[in-house]
């Protein structure tokens, strides 16, 4: 009971006074109701940019690898997970590249279907966060189809209200920039200016979260490249509907900020369009950088990155880049997220990710799940990055499906750089708080054909647990004492360990739903405890 007291002290001491006032405010009724009428619509033009894959027949929908059908499951089946039932909130199917008389239809009567059977204010799509991307969903469909009935126009308006009563302040993050961004949806449909309370919140909202979201070094402030993604589509799409709201609108501060975000996610994504699995991150839900390239370009948005070194410290994020031909190393070298909202940060602290002529080589694993799971758990955990694991216990300590209590904090950062080889190091104090207060210190020197990575670790008869995670298009190949990684592009590198490692299946997650096999492996030693692993191959 004391251990579960300590943890949520170290928990709840982050949060900022807003959230917990807000988390109260949650609790109370909120004397909102029905309206009856709604302003008139304007009939304005955006460019809308479609989904695929999801349903068919507009009964059967696929949300994260899992499908199930409408007529049989209802809206909000508690048996399906929570990440499903938002997803089929969203609305997102609506925005599938098909405007046939006999599609638009389907469409109008599952609007209406949802309507009917999910009561104003009740149930999981009422939440704020379905509700605000169903908002902006049913008016993307409109814009594309001009297909919203009366009864439709109704619903949408009472579903502005309601969010206008209750953004998500006691969340903050990319939750509440949402809500923002789907008010300000709203306001474009209906007409609303400056005049109108809707406009002022969602517009003091956004003003006020572009510089907390949005870091000077580009990268979003929760750390993670799928949602940083996901931001560079939420700056897009109010960049184009700029045009439609009052001139107050921060258009040009909306560019900039996708300027460098989209500098800051050329680095985390890989040549086969993947991103780095750092944080929760899974492929297959946000856009894909070109993806997202190409819809800037149509709507007008051309930018050209800054030409930059091919080492790069993003201080403000905490990542450790090289890029060239040859290399693409990311090591995670900072905070877990921000600290009053860490819910989507894994304990990765010092983990690092390797591709090698554009093969991926050594991750992390992934991320396949929200929740509550001990699967969840154990893919936020320490144990599923390439990094030191110390006696059974995370570099930070996450529980629950989005919680983090203690923290690792990195410090002590060397680096140095010549056009040979690049070399940085740094250490952090996440295992401070076990017995003998372990500090992890890693080392990176590369240079051509070559990565030396080395560990250290202080304490005394700790049991350390070092893990290189390989991807699964990487077979390891064992030869007495010499291990061989080899990829199917023909690519073979040689991994040479001073303590040999075991050699252990296990499972990487690059989806949602998706469980693939791969290896680890794993060295293990105790404390005071060194290591050195290189990897070469044929340059």
């Amino acid at each position: 009971m004391l251990g579960k007291l300590i943890r949520l002290y170290h928990t709840l001491k982050y949060l900022r006074f807003k959230q917990i006032v807000w988390r109260l405010y949650s609790f109370f009724p909120r004397f909102i109701f029905f309206d009856s009428s709604s302003p008139n619509i304007i009939s304005l033009q955006f460019r809308v940019l479609f989904k695929h894959g999801i349903t068919q027949d507009y009964n059967s929908f696929t949300f994260l690898n899992e499908t199930h059908c409408l007529a049989e499951q209802g809206w909000d089946n508690k048996r399906l997970s929570k990440l499903w039932r938002y997803n089929l909130h969203y609305f997102d199917f609506l925005l599938q590249d098909s405007a046939s008389l006999e599609i638009i239809e389907k469409q109008k009567n599952i609007v209406a279907n949802w309507i009917s059977e999910n009561s104003f204010g009740k149930g999981t799509g009422w939440e704020p966060y379905p509700t605000s991307l169903r908002i902006i969903n049913w008016i993307k469909w409109h814009y594309h189809t001009n297909a919203l009935t009366e009864s439709a126009k109704l619903s949408l308006w009472n579903q502005i209200r309601w969010l206008e009563s209750k953004p998500e302040f006691h969340l903050l993050g990319n939750h509440l920039f949402v809500n923002a961004k789907a008010l300000l949806f709203g306001c474009a449909l209906f007409g609303l200016g400056e005049k109108s309370r809707i406009y002022r919140k969602a517009l003091d909202v956004v003003i006020s979260e572009l510089d907390e979201q949005f870091l000077k070094d580009g990268a979003h402030f929760e750390l993670s490249p799928m949602y940083h993604s996901l931001a560079m589509e939420d700056l897009l799409d109010l960049y184009q509907l700029s045009s439609l709201l009052p001139s107050s609108f921060p258009k040009e501060i909306i560019l900039e900020k996708y300027k460098f975000g989209m500098n800051w996610l050329s680095y985390m994504k890989y040549d086969n369009q993947e991103f780095a699995h750092f944080n929760d991150c899974a492929n297959g839900i946000a856009l894909t950088y070109d993806s997202l390239t190409d819809y800037a370009e149509k709507i007008g948005v051309n930018i050209e990155l800054d030409s930059v070194p091919e080492f790069t410290h993003f201080s403000e994020s905490g990542f450790a880049v090289l890029k060239n031909n040859n290399i693409h190393l990311i090591a995670d070298i900072g905070k877990v997220g921000p600290d009053y909202l860490p819910g989507h940060a894994h304990a990765d602290t010092l983990s690092f990710e390797l591709a090698v002529e554009g093969q991926r080589l050594i991750v992390n694993s992934g991320t396949s799940e929200y929740g509550l799971s001990k699967e969840r758990l154990r893919q936020r955990s320490t144990a599923a990055h390439s990094t030191i694991e110390i006696d059974g216990q995370s570099s930070s300590e996450v529980w629950s499906g989005f919680r983090v209590a203690r923290r690792a904090s990195v410090s002590n950062l060397e680096k140095k750089t010549d056009k040979n080889c690049v070399e940085f190091s740094v250490e952090h104090d996440g295992y401070k708080r076990l017995n003998k207060k372990c500090i992890h210190r890693r080392y990176w020197k590369v240079s051509k054909g070559h990565i030396e990575v080395k560990d250290d670790v202080s304490g005394d008869g700790n049991n350390a647990y070092l893990r290189y995670y390989v991807h699964p298009d990487v077979q390891v190949i064992q030869n007495m004492n010499e291990l061989v990684l080899k990829a199917s592009s023909g690519l073979q590198v040689e991994f040479l360990s001073s303590h040999h490692p075991k050699v252990e299946s296990t499972t990487y997650h690059d989806k949602f739903g998706i469980s693939r096999n791969n290896t680890c492996l794993l060295i293990e030693g105790t404390a005071p405890f060194t290591n050195s692993v290189t990897l070469s191959w044929n340059n």
